[in-house]
């Protein structure tokens, strides 16, 4: 997860400002596209890599209770947070 903040951290800081004075040209818009389609590519792969590597029970868990916290209703979230403890069972 903290590979992913660095990630989009960057990404922002490399992004130029869509409010500038000037119109971009063609071959900086096709800069930007090259360069934000390789950012992507990269966040793709670092997702792919944590979704493949196997993971604790621990952190399973956490991820679920995670996913938990997300949900807007009470009964829902009790419901995805009981299911989360069967994890570490």
């Amino acid at each position: 997860m903290k590979y992913l903040t660095t990630l989009l951290f960057a990404a922002s800081l490399a992004a130029p400002a869509f409010a500038a004075d000037a119109p971009l040209t063609d071959k900086e818009r096709i800069d930007q596209l090259i360069e934000q389609n390789r950012m992507l590519i990269a966040q793709n792969t670092l997702l792919a890599e944590q979704c493949e590597r196997p993971k604790t029970k621990e952190e399973a868990f956490a991820q679920c209770m995670q996913a938990a916290r997300g949900e807007k209703g009470a009964m829902a979230a009790e419901s995805v947070g009981s299911n989360c403890r069967l994890l570490l069972k």
